[in-house]
Protein backbone atom coordinates (compact mmCIF):
# COMPACT_ATOMS: atom_id res chain seq x y z
CA UNK A 1 0.00 0.00 0.00
CA UNK A 2 1.33 3.43 -1.02
CA UNK A 3 0.75 6.27 1.34
CA UNK A 4 0.32 9.63 -0.36
CA UNK A 5 2.12 12.30 1.61
CA UNK A 6 2.44 15.97 0.79
CA UNK A 7 6.02 15.37 -0.37
CA UNK A 8 4.88 12.58 -2.73
CA UNK A 9 2.01 14.74 -3.99
CA UNK A 10 4.43 17.57 -4.80
CA UNK A 11 6.71 15.18 -6.71
CA UNK A 12 3.77 13.78 -8.68
CA UNK A 13 2.52 17.28 -9.50
CA UNK A 14 6.04 18.33 -10.58
CA UNK A 15 6.41 15.24 -12.78
CA UNK A 16 3.00 15.88 -14.36
CA UNK A 17 3.87 19.53 -15.03
CA UNK A 18 7.17 18.51 -16.66
CA UNK A 19 5.45 15.91 -18.80
CA UNK A 20 2.82 18.42 -19.97
CA UNK A 21 5.41 21.09 -20.80
CA UNK A 22 7.54 18.60 -22.75
CA UNK A 23 4.55 17.30 -24.69
CA UNK A 24 3.84 20.85 -25.91
CA UNK A 25 7.29 20.93 -27.57
CA UNK A 26 6.64 17.87 -29.73
CA UNK A 27 5.18 18.65 -33.15
CA UNK A 28 3.90 15.72 -35.20
CA UNK A 29 5.20 15.20 -38.74
CA UNK A 30 2.97 16.73 -41.40
CA UNK A 31 3.72 15.75 -45.00
CA UNK A 32 3.63 18.27 -47.84
CA UNK A 33 0.34 18.20 -49.74
CA UNK A 34 0.42 18.14 -53.55
CA UNK A 35 -2.73 18.40 -55.64
CA UNK A 36 -3.39 18.52 -59.34
CA UNK A 37 -1.08 18.09 -62.31
CA UNK A 38 2.64 18.53 -61.72
CA UNK A 39 3.59 21.18 -64.28
CA UNK A 40 7.27 20.89 -65.18
CA UNK A 41 9.06 23.73 -66.95
CA UNK A 42 10.86 21.13 -69.06
CA UNK A 43 7.48 19.82 -70.28
CA UNK A 44 6.28 23.34 -71.05
CA UNK A 45 9.37 23.92 -73.22
CA UNK A 46 8.17 21.14 -75.53
CA UNK A 47 4.78 22.78 -76.21
CA UNK A 48 4.37 24.49 -79.60
CA UNK A 49 1.48 26.29 -81.25
CA UNK A 50 -0.30 24.07 -83.73
CA UNK A 51 0.15 20.87 -81.72
CA UNK A 52 -2.76 18.46 -81.70
CA UNK A 53 -4.77 17.68 -78.56
CA UNK A 54 -3.17 14.24 -78.49
CA UNK A 55 0.35 15.70 -78.48
CA UNK A 56 -0.48 18.15 -75.69
CA UNK A 57 -2.13 15.34 -73.74
CA UNK A 58 1.04 13.23 -74.15
CA UNK A 59 3.31 16.03 -72.87
CA UNK A 60 1.24 17.60 -70.08
CA UNK A 61 -0.97 14.67 -69.12
CA UNK A 62 -4.69 14.63 -68.51
CA UNK A 63 -5.99 18.10 -67.67
CA UNK A 64 -7.52 18.64 -64.26
CA UNK A 65 -10.53 20.38 -65.80
CA UNK A 66 -12.04 20.14 -69.26
CA UNK A 67 -14.76 22.78 -69.45
CA UNK A 68 -18.02 20.89 -70.15
CA UNK A 69 -19.37 23.92 -72.03
CA UNK A 70 -16.19 24.50 -74.02
CA UNK A 71 -14.22 21.34 -74.84
CA UNK A 72 -11.61 23.53 -76.56
CA UNK A 73 -10.32 24.72 -73.14
CA UNK A 74 -8.19 22.57 -70.84
CA UNK A 75 -7.04 23.73 -67.40
CA UNK A 76 -3.98 22.34 -65.64
CA UNK A 77 -3.70 23.27 -61.96
CA UNK A 78 -1.00 22.36 -59.45
CA UNK A 79 -0.82 23.24 -55.77
CA UNK A 80 1.81 22.32 -53.21
CA UNK A 81 1.49 23.09 -49.51
CA UNK A 82 4.86 23.13 -47.71
CA UNK A 83 3.94 22.26 -44.13
CA UNK A 84 7.31 23.25 -42.68
CA UNK A 85 7.22 26.77 -44.15
CA UNK A 86 3.42 27.08 -44.04
CA UNK A 87 3.48 28.26 -47.67
CA UNK A 88 1.39 27.23 -50.65
CA UNK A 89 2.68 27.51 -54.22
CA UNK A 90 0.30 27.25 -57.16
CA UNK A 91 0.49 27.07 -60.94
CA UNK A 92 -2.35 27.38 -63.41
CA UNK A 93 -2.01 26.76 -67.12
CA UNK A 94 -4.94 27.14 -69.53
CA UNK A 95 -4.63 25.53 -72.96
CA UNK A 96 -6.98 26.68 -75.73
CA UNK A 97 -7.59 24.84 -79.00
CA UNK A 98 -9.32 25.63 -82.27
CA UNK A 99 -10.51 22.35 -83.67
CA UNK A 100 -7.65 19.99 -82.91
CA UNK A 101 -4.81 22.58 -82.90
CA UNK A 102 -3.26 24.45 -79.97
CA UNK A 103 -3.74 28.19 -80.46
CA UNK A 104 -3.16 29.72 -77.02
CA UNK A 105 -1.45 28.95 -73.74
CA UNK A 106 -2.16 31.27 -70.81
CA UNK A 107 -1.79 31.34 -67.08
CA UNK A 108 1.47 31.41 -65.15
CA UNK A 109 3.53 31.10 -68.33
CA UNK A 110 3.56 32.72 -71.74
CA UNK A 111 4.36 30.31 -74.56
CA UNK A 112 6.45 32.99 -76.27
CA UNK A 113 8.87 33.02 -73.29
CA UNK A 114 8.71 29.34 -72.39
CA UNK A 115 12.26 28.66 -73.65
CA UNK A 116 13.68 31.06 -71.03
CA UNK A 117 12.07 29.25 -68.08
CA UNK A 118 14.47 28.05 -65.41
CA UNK A 119 14.16 24.39 -64.32
CA UNK A 120 11.51 24.05 -61.64
CA UNK A 121 11.68 21.93 -58.49
CA UNK A 122 9.41 19.43 -60.20
CA UNK A 123 11.96 19.10 -63.04
CA UNK A 124 14.18 17.24 -60.57
CA UNK A 125 11.49 14.60 -60.26
CA UNK A 126 12.57 11.04 -60.96
CA UNK A 127 10.33 8.00 -60.74
CA UNK A 128 7.58 9.80 -58.83
CA UNK A 129 9.94 11.09 -56.15
CA UNK A 130 11.20 14.65 -55.96
CA UNK A 131 14.94 14.54 -55.28
CA UNK A 132 15.99 17.09 -52.66
CA UNK A 133 19.01 17.74 -50.50
CA UNK A 134 18.95 16.23 -46.99
CA UNK A 135 17.51 18.60 -44.42
CA UNK A 136 18.34 16.65 -41.25
CA UNK A 137 21.31 17.98 -39.26
CA UNK A 138 24.14 15.62 -38.45
CA UNK A 139 23.39 13.66 -35.31
CA UNK A 140 25.66 13.51 -32.32
CA UNK A 141 28.03 15.96 -30.72
CA UNK A 142 31.15 14.12 -31.90
CA UNK A 143 29.93 14.23 -35.53
CA UNK A 144 29.22 17.97 -35.36
CA UNK A 145 32.65 18.65 -33.80
CA UNK A 146 34.34 16.61 -36.55
CA UNK A 147 35.84 14.08 -34.14
CA UNK A 148 33.79 11.17 -35.48
CA UNK A 149 32.64 10.89 -39.09
CA UNK A 150 29.60 8.61 -39.41
CA UNK A 151 29.37 8.99 -43.20
CA UNK A 152 32.26 6.54 -43.79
Amino acid sequence: MIILTSKNAKLIALAAACALSLSACIRPYQPDIQQGNIINNSDLREIRYGMSKQEVLFILGTPMVIDPFNEQRWDYFYSKRDQAKKETSQRLITVLFEGNKLVKLTGDVDLANVQQLEPSTEDKQHGGTVITEPTQPEKGLLNRLGILDSRN
